[in-house]
């Protein structure tokens, strides 16, 4: 098979430039309704997993609040990222064809061993397909005059997932999926300090996952994660912390292409809006899994921006709606993810 024609790397897809990001940034934490608040608690941080198909060959790890539920308490969580992907790109040595859109579904729950321990677990499950959304955002890009990818070139609806050698051969081929479980995790949670006025709080996370579905080039193995995760607060702000890392147990026939191991790292700052709303602006960064391509569409370094708004209903219902946007655009992240999390605690 011969390699596809050289193609430019590819944009994301919400085009705004670095000047209106930062200033929309600003505009979205500063305005705050009603009187000044008083010391408030954090609601954040939103939730969020990487989406990005190269990425997900390994462990991907989802942002973690720095405290911990409390002895004897529980709480289950759903979490849900709907994902549009489009990014095509080629040279001598290989081929890559991203077009799809994917729904993950995650369900958890965490128990409260101790004041300072909790456990928990949770299942992941898949849905993928060509989607809807491609006629929306094409017309979205033309109108606004935004970066396209060349999406105008490819019909609309289309799927796929490759990721092809000189010779043709497959090294990432999956397929769609309907409701495919895709990994289980457990995971054990210390609180190493907390303030007791609480406005500081910082706690270790072990997380061991098992993959459940493989691609077509071979099967995945277990992964194991180790991050700390830190909160301090001021008033109505709050900063939210982590700094992890994790193996990358792909199959053999990855061998010399992927990263043994990877880091990753959040950041976030919440300004409360009221006691029981919150806005949330995050970024989050790690290690490419692919290693030796020397092209940042497959080896540079992920980072997505998250913007979103986090709330309380009650006493034991939570929620965060969240955007997240590539940044920079030229790497393995995904261009769009929209993400819903809610949680309930008894």
């Amino acid at each position: 098979m011969e390699p596809a024609s050289a193609m430019p790397p590819q944009h994301s897809l919400p085009g705004t430039t670095p000047a209106l990001r930062a200033l929309c940034v600003v505009a979205f934490l500063t305005f705050v309704p009603g009187s000044v608040l008083a010391q408030t608690r954090p609601l954040g941080p939103l939730t969020y997993e990487e989406q990005a198909p190269l990425q997900r060959i390994g462990y991907t790890h989802e942002t973690e609040r720095a405290d911990v539920v409390g002895k004897g308490a529980a709480q289950a969580y759903l979490a849900i990222g709907y994902t549009n992907i489009f990014q095509e790109d080629s040279t001598a040595s290989y081929f890559l064809s991203l077009d799809l859109e994917r729904l993950l579904t995650s369900v958890g729950v965490r128990y409260g061993v101790s004041d300072a321990l909790e456990v928990g677990g949770r299942l992941s499950w898949e849905t993928s397909g060509g989607g809807l959304l491609d006629g929306f955002l094409d017309g979205f890009h033309r109108t606004l005059h935004l970066p396209n990818a060349d999406r105008n070139l490819r019909p609309n609806g289309r799927y796929s997932q490759r990721l092809e050698d000189a010779r043709g051969v497959p090294l990432l081929d999956v397929p769609r999926r309907t409701l495919a479980l895709v990994d289980a995790r457990v995971s054990v949670k210390w609180q190493a300090r907390a303030t007791t006025d609480g406005r500081n709080a910082w706690s270790v996370r072990g997380v061991a996952r098992i993959p459940m579905q493989d691609n077509r080039a071979g099967a995945q193995r277990a992964d194991a994660s180790l991050m700390v995760i830190g909160r301090t607060s001021w008033d109505r702000w709050h900063v939210h912390t982590t700094l992890g890392a994790a193996t990358v147990r792909a199959a053999a026939d990855y061998d010399g292409l992927i990263r043994p191991s990877s880091w990753f790292g959040d950041v976030a700052l919440e300004r409360n809006f009221a006691p029981w709303i919150s806005g949330i602006v995050q970024y989050s960064l790690a290690t490419p899994r692919a290693r030796g391509f020397h092209d940042r569409a497959l080896d540079g370094w992920p980072g997505n921006l998250v913007l979103g708004v986090a709330g309380t209903m009650g006493p034991t219902w939570s929620w965060d709606v969240s955007f997240q946007e590539d940044v920079p655009p030229s790497t393995p992240s995904v261009d769009f993810t929209l993400g819903i999390g809610v949680r309930r605690s008894w």
